[in-house]
């Protein structure tokens, strides 16, 4: 291997650490190999490079101008690591001047790896190049300079050899990597930052609660983990666009991180941080730091885009609340969607029977759904009794027959359908098969049906009643819907609209459980009412509260002065019923006088016709 397999090596670390073309100084390639030759393998005159036994040549004198040109470092050793030569890159790199055929191994005095470990100069990649005989790629280093600075580099360390193939040093090319370093860092930060507000995100946050949970293994020293979701953020977005929303949610973060003091605090979500507060001291100390954060948030400054803001916080503790981080973070979240719920507390602690009651409310939901499809729903039927005692109607009670719970009441899953909805197709199908039951009636009872609010958000609800009641064969007077003061919470005139387009087409209303909720007179004077339920808790209350009794005297006044039929329901003893009667109510209804049942049940009240059955004062009761 001839003074080419000098140029050669050279070449190779320059193509791989800087590429250069020496073409340009106009010399055979045997000239410049033999220049190159004697520039790296010989000591360098006490200036710099070059020949210490002889003067440099004119190609010599080329080559190593060339040299000096580049911006990369460019030095060579000997095989004993001496260095024999360095171009000016080199002395600025390194913050100094190298002695050549005294310092080893690299041109900078302190070397370390990139994890920030001492490395020895032996154990570097240009000894690792010659003591191997073989080029090195793919090492990176910090190198540090006189006045303390450090510089990450990649070095190319390639062996050089003489005419005969024998191994007489190496050439290295250093590359300062500071700026593609810089990068990997700051992309390294974004990953693990919002790029808004600048707080860890929820990389960060899942590292971060994975170190510490490692941290207190097999400890029972406590840690809290706080969500806090800004509540109603979204409005401002809509209302004054995108950019003030942004300012918006960088000002509250500010204020979220002042307030926090020493807890850590991420950004894990669109409008939801978390804290994680490491000494937690109980749950009094916890509740004040969630004082300050909502007083914090709801605040606000005379800053451009900032506002006052609401937010919920939930909150679950290790290790009372769950001893991983999966668990600790799903808890939390189950205490932040209750303390949605729950406005106006500052914080909302993990309750795990609370979380098993709304697992079990989501299982039933999803369940639900089916419950059609299956024909798991039916229906009740609970008789009505007139003030003559005998039968005047029946109200439709539907009940899902679950696989496994088995029968349940209304009472646990209306809710529910009206939660997503399921309740429009749920009540169609009630609706229509009470009246095709009662159309079937030899006698011709009157047929109450309970409907959602949900119902009157639409404009077609009566259309879809007539219908039904078309399809049945059943005459409109025989049907009563019955509502409760909430149609009127969504859209009053909008409830009043289709509650007179019912009355329209000879449908009857019942206003249940009169006496609760908003009990509005002004409802009586708008609504178009046929009858006042008045609330079980009324009847139940008789003999044992006092006023319950004048209450009652009272509705059924009033029913009756709008010319309304008065109905009570719950009555479960003679003395209620008793007292009903002697007060004028109109109708009857309780398990005293018939439960809920299978129609078949009340087949002689429904197959009856002219004489029937009555109420004899001890109670019509099924089974």
């Amino acid at each position: 291997m001839g003074f080419v397999s000098v140029s050669a090596g050279i070449a190779t670390a320059l193509r791989d650490g800087a590429p250069l073309s020496l073409g340009g100084l106009g010399l055979s390639s045997e000239r410049v190999a033999t220049a190159l030759s004697h520039i790296v393998t010989h000591h360098a005159a006490p200036r710099r490079a070059g020949s210490v036994s002889a003067p440099e040549q004119p190609d010599e004198v080329a080559v190593r101008a060339m040299l000096d040109l580049l911006p990369t470092p460019v030095y060579a050793t000997d095989i004993t690591g001496r260095i024999t030569y360095f171009n000016k890159a080199a002395v600025t790199f390194a913050g100094r001047e190298p002695k050549l055929g005294v310092d080893r191994w690299c041109i900078t005095k302190q070397l370390y790896r990139s994890d920030g470990a001492p490395l020895a100069h032996e154990d570097c990649p240009m000894a690792q190049a010659i003591r191997e005989e073989r080029p090195v790629r793919g090492a990176e280093a910090i190198a540090e300079r006189p006045d303390g600075t450090r510089v990450p580099f990649a070095p190319f360390p390639t062996p050089i050899h003489d005419s005969s193939g024998r191994l007489i040093g190496a050439v290295n090319v250093l590359l300062d990597i500071s700026a593609r370093k810089q990068a990997e860092r700051e992309a390294a930060r974004l990953a693990r930052h919002d790029p808004l507000t600048d707080l860890p995100n929820r990389a960060a946050f899942s590292d971060f609660l994975s170190n510490l949970l490692t941290e207190r293994e097999g400890s029972r020293r406590p840690f809290a983990v706080m969500k806090v979701d800004l509540v109603g953020h979204g409005h401002i977005t809509d209302m004054f666009g995108h950019a003030a929303g942004d300012e918006a949610m960088k000002a509250i973060a500010a204020r979220l991180r002042e307030a926090g003091g020493n807890a850590t605090l991420f950004h894990i979500a669109a409008d939801t941080f978390a804290f994680v507060i490491r000494t937690p001291r109980g749950r009094k100390e916890l509740r004040r730091f969630a004082e300050k954060l909502c007083t914090a948030a709801a605040a606000g400054t005379r800053k451009p885009g900032d506002r006052r803001q609401s937010i919920a916080v939930g909150c679950a503790v290790f290790p009372a609340d769950g001893a991983d981080g999966a668990t600790l973070l799903a808890n939390a979240s189950s205490a932040l969607a209750r303390a949605r719920r729950h406005a106006g507390e500052p914080i909302v602690f993990f309750d795990a029977d609370a979380e098993m009651a709304a697992r079990d409310k989501h299982t039933l939901k999803n369940e639900l759904s089916d419950a059609l499809r299956t024909d798991a729903l039916t229906l009740h039927y609970q008789p009505q009794y007139g003030r003559d005692g005998a039968v005047a109607a029946f109200e439709a009670l539907v009940r899902w027959n679950h696989p496994s719970r088995g029968l349940i009441a209304p009472a646990s899953f209306i809710p529910l359908a009206e939660e997503d909805n399921t309740i429009v197709e749920m009540s169609e199908w009630i609706l229509r098969s009470a009246c095709r039951e009662a159309a079937s009636w030899v006698n011709p009872l009157r047929i109450a049906v309970n409907i959602s609010p949900v119902h009157f958000r639409s404009d077609t609800l009566a259309v879809r009643v007539a219908t039904i009641l078309d399809e049945c064969g059943l005459p409109p007077e025989r049907l009563e819907l019955e509502i409760t003061e909430g149609v009127m919470v969504h859209d009053f005139e909008q409830a009043m609209s289709v509650l007179h387009e019912l009355r329209a087409i000879g449908v009857r209303i019942a206003l249940d459980d009169f006496g609760t909720g908003y009990s509005s007179l002004s409802y009586l004077q708008a609504f178009p009412l046929s009858t006042l339920k008045i609330d079980r808790s009324f009847t139940a209350n008789l003999g044992r509260m006092k006023h319950s009794a004048a209450i009652i005297r009272s509705i059924v006044g009033l029913g009756h002065a709008l010319e309304l039929e008065v109905a009570a329901e719950g009555v479960e003893s003679q003395a209620q019923l008793d007292f009903l009667r002697a007060e004028g109510c109109d109708l009857i209804q309780g398990y005293f006088t018939g439960r809920p049942g299978d129609i078949d049940t009340y087949r002689a009240l429904t197959e009856a016709c002219g004489d029937q059955p009555r109420e004899d004062g001890r109670g019509l009761r099924s089974a």
